[in-house]
């Protein structure tokens, strides 16, 4: 296995997935008139708790699936399903995940804000929860496991890094930019939705084959 390239291409789905520049108007709506330390506390939970889940589904996802009776490309046609809805929202201008910052704004329970709608679903997702399992099935080694837990914990550094910097970036940006980066994101998660889907039924005609 190519190594490298391997853990390019686990990188860029999940960076598409979980989509940092596109989240960063939600984390600022969800997180506006809060103190600047609440933020920070709120922005490191929220990271610390989504990377978490996020590798510990990777690490366990095998187990999970085989405890379920739930085959690799069944989880690719779901998934992908659940993906396409995920990017047709993103071009609609995200009314679901409007509705969780608004539900968010609405609670302003700083513990359970860093959890929902924050870790869950905005930072891991079905999208990217199906990408880090399918990822995983692909991999027989310690090498290959190390390079999709690498790309996870690098795309939540970025995370925080768009936290931090998220007034400034969105500046540089605006509204219509962030939106613009986010619908493009949303072209090539659509892509990628498309493409599990389609492996998940050629796997299965194999099967029954």
């Amino acid at each position: 296995m190519d190594y490298l390239s391997f853990f390019a291409t686990c990188f860029t789905t999940l960076f598409v997935i979980i989509d940092p520049p596109g989240n960063i108007p939600f984390y600022i709506a969800l997180t506006e008139g809060l103190p600047e330390e609440v933020r920070e506390r709120v922005s490191k939970r929220a990271t610390v708790i989504a990377a978490t889940l996020l590798i510990f589904i990777t690490l366990t996802g095998g187990v999970i699936l085989r405890f379920f009776g739930v085959s690799v490309d069944g989880l690719r046609i779901a998934g992908g399903i659940l993906m396409f809805l995920v990017a047709y929202d993103i071009l609609k201008g995200r009314v679901t995940r409007e509705k969780y910052t608004k539900r968010g704004i609405e609670s302003r329970d700083i513990d359970s804000l860093a959890v929902f709608p924050m870790a869950l679903p905005l930072y891991t997702g079905p999208g990217s929860i199906t990408a880090a399992i399918v990822l995983a099935s692909e991999v027989k080694d310690v090498a290959g496991m190390l390079s999709i837990v690498l790309s996870v914990a690098l795309i939540y550094v970025v995370v925080r890094l768009t936290h931090i910097y998220s007034e400034q970036i969105l500046h540089v940006l605006g509204r219509s930019g962030a939106d613009i980066v986010a619908r493009v994101m949303a072209i090539f998660l659509a892509a990628i939705a498309v493409e599990y889907v389609t492996q998940g039924i050629a796997g299965k005609f194999t099967s029954l084959r």
